[in-house]
């Protein structure tokens, strides 16, 4: 089916912001949606140079960063960037070019960034943020295992480990390496950031479309200097938010001891203290899965 040019560029036009994008139809535009009838006029693009301050969109490893990058460019038409270039692969099958960005570009509205924010420098380039960025947080007992089957599987990410890895010196040092460091990464750049705000993976899932709102205005791409997002994008958004191009079909997971378990949650009081104090939302416990450590499921048996 034939793209109609001049529909995409009223679309393109349509985003209306002092970021605006390329005001032309883009070789490097992406069609998220090309098989849906109802949304394949859409567009992701770059924006114009110097368009955007630089935007950390940071988390801890296996924590849903590739499908909140999907989320974001799908409802804002703006491709998102990556301090990690063209190393990383694209995060949708086919023609994306986000990775592909300058890091001083100013041409993506959000830099996904796995580092610590007092890092200034990768691969040779400057990356501070002013004190602005977007944190996503999940559940750190999952994430444990995302981020495990991610190196087990010869850095696939959409790879999967066998069980058998889950166990044995290495695991035990991959739990105490997790336990520690979702904790470390989270706290620094809670005390961090100034501007921007905590997205909450579980939340993302469950209410998709308000965690999204809450993460657009926190970066003031919506506020009451600019219009409302493009309700035909949301709804677009939404409805194919459950892309399967960067998800684990099958993820193993093993018990834990309680000796690591108490890890975890020694950590995750640690990070509920710290947004307490910066006065931001807490974890939604109530949503996670703390997983039972194995010690205690024998008991019961």
């Amino acid at each position: 089916m034939p793209i109609d040019w001049m529909a995409n560029l009223r679309n393109a036009t349509d985003v209306r912001r002092n970021h605006s994008v390329r005001s032309a139809p883009d070789s490097k535009a992406n069609y998220p949606w090309i098989d849906d009838a109802t949304c394949r006029h859409f567009s992701v693009q770059f924006a114009k140079n110097k368009s955007f301050p630089k935007w950390a969109l940071t988390s801890f490893p296996g924590s849903g960063v590739t499908w909140t990058r999907q989320l974001i460019e799908g409802v804002t038409g703006i491709y998102t960037g990556t301090v990690y270039g063209t190393i990383e692969p694209p995060i949708i099958d086919g023609d994306h070019h986000g990775n592909e960005a300058e890091r001083e570009c100013g041409c993506t509205i959000l830099i996904k960034d796995h580092g610590y924010p007092e890092s200034h420098a990768y691969m040779g380039t400057n990356r501070p943020y002013e004190n602005r960025g977007i944190l996503i947080l999940r559940n750190p007992f999952d994430a444990l295992f995302t981020y495990g089957h991610y190196l087990w599987s010869g850095n696939d990410q959409t790879g999967t480990a066998s069980p058998n890895v889950f166990n044995g010196t290495n695991w035990d040092d991959h739990v105490s390496y997790v336990a520690d460091e979702w904790a470390e990464h989270a706290d620094r750049w809670i005390q961090y950031i100034q501007e921007g705000t905590v997205i909450f993976y579980e939340r993302l899932l469950q209410d998709t479309e308000n965690e999204l709102r809450r993460l657009l205005k926190a970066i003031h791409f919506v506020d009451a200097n600019h219009p409302p997002v493009d309700p035909e994008r949301m709804r677009c958004t939404l409805q194919h938010k459950d892309r399967v191009d960067r998800k684990r079909s099958n993820k193993p997971k093993v018990s834990l001891r309680s000796m690591d378990h108490s890890k975890f949650m020694s950590s995750i009081e640690r990070v509920q203290a710290s947004l307490s104090k910066k006065g931001w939302p807490l974890l939604p416990l109530h949503l996670y899965d703390l997983h039972t450590p194995v010690d205690a499921l024998r008991v019961s048996e």
